[in-house]
């Protein structure tokens, strides 16, 4: 028996005296061949928030790792391909332009690389914090007030890359097309008939002038040309109308904005003179933020047709609410005539674009695409 245990325990002794040989001295290990690392998963939940200047993304991490450690993560913005890493959520991007809209993704990276890009996230505009809503362009407005059934509608038309390209006025009660207007593009403006064409400031895009007749039926009618000016801000500040060929302008309109750059005035003169001819004070209901709203130019009658599709400097986030027109008579000062009319019944999408309105009072203002119940159609993109 005791040399059984002598024989066994040598065994034992030499055995455990090679294993530790082995492991020490060459190396060796009875455990398995280690798996390789593979690339991580993309990350999830990628959510996007504006500062100025900058983003801040909040994410989660990948389901797999690739059985390594993720040791860093890299955010690449669109447009522009700037990129920020950070070793884990949430990351801040710097070096955006404010007032652009930006989408982001988030690569994770480990010994084997980096990760598929992420799915994009949500759009945001550095500088205002709000989350960039769809871009909606309108494509029709319509007047619904007999028998709730269109009366009269302007729709419109884009070429494939959103520029407008035709623009059709039809009376469905006396069942006839008002004007036809179709847009040719040339390098300094928009042609739109042998009589009228639209001037365009290339950086800006902004409508610089409207050349057009006094009377469109009638070839012998004054050539007229409308100027607009814009302040440094990008808002409609002053139009002048040259009529056959002047230099100097025969009317004036200057536009007044209050602190948040809401039109708040308009007032139409006789140059020569400063005599007025039209005022309009405007009021709006700011406890509804829309996306945009159409121009309020009470004065807008040569191009009211234009101006829902057209740039004509920044608009207004808020629908207006009242607009009060008074009429004056140049030669004595007296007033003519006063023109009230209230607006309301407000609805918007899901962009925060207003889809229809109602308006009440006197339809005889420069906003002549609007009277009773009217509904605007948009293409959101």
């Amino acid at each position: 028996m005791l040399l059984g245990y002598i024989f066994n325990k040598n065994i034992l002794d030499k055995y455990c005296y090679a294993s530790i040989f082995c492991i020490l001295i060459l190396g060796c290990s009875k455990e398995k061949t280690a798996v390789p690392v593979t690339i991580p998963g993309a990350p999830t939940n990628i959510v996007a928030s504006a500062n100025n200047l900058s983003a801040t993304l909040v994410f989660s991490e990948p389901a797999s790792n690739g059985g390594g450690t993720i040791t860093s993560y890299i955010v690449t913005s669109s447009p522009g391909n700037i990129t920020a890493t950070g070793v884990k959520s949430p990351i801040t991007i710097t070096g955006l332009t404010n007032g652009i809209s930006y989408t982001f993704t988030v690569t994770a990276i480990n010994s084997a690389g980096p990760s598929s890009p992420s799915a994009s996230s949500n759009a945001v505009v550095p500088g205002t914090g709000i989350v960039a809503q769809k871009n909606c362009q309108i494509i029709s407005i319509s007047n619904y007030n007999a028998n709730n059934k269109s009366d009269f509608s302007m729709t419109v038309y884009y070429d494939y890359v959103n520029r407008p390209s035709k623009l059709i006025l039809y009376d469905s009660i006396r069942n006839i097309m008002l004007k036809e207007s179709v847009f040719t593009y040339q390098a300094d403006g928009i042609l739109i008939s042998k009589y009228e064409m639209l001037s365009i400031d290339p950086a800006t895009q902004q409508i610089k002038k409207y050349t057009t007749k006094d009377n469109l039926s009638n070839p012998n009618s004054d050539d007229v040309i409308f100027e607009y000016i814009y302040n440094d801000s990008g808002y409609l500040v002053t139009k002048n109308k040259f009529i056959n060929g002047a230099k100097l302008p025969t009317y004036k309109t200057s536009y007044t904005y209050d602190g948040a750059n809401n039109l708040t005035s308009c007032l139409m003169v006789v140059a020569s003179s400063n005599k007025k001819i039209l005022e309009s004070i405007i009021t709006y209901d700011e406890t509804i933020k829309s996306t945009t709203f159409i121009y309020p130019f009470a004065d807008g009658f040569e191009n009211y047709i234009y101006t829902p599709i057209f740039n004509y400097g920044r608009k207004q986030k808020y629908p207006i609410k009242t607009m009060v027109t008074k009429i004056y008579d140049p030669a004595t000062g007296s007033l003519i005539d006063t023109w009230t009319s209230g607006f309301g019944s407000f609805s918007m999408n899901a962009d925060g674009y207003i889809t229809q309105l109602t308006q009440t009072g006197d339809f005889q203002q420069g906003l002549g695409m609007f009277y009773g119940k009217t509904t605007l159609g948009y293409t959101c993109k």
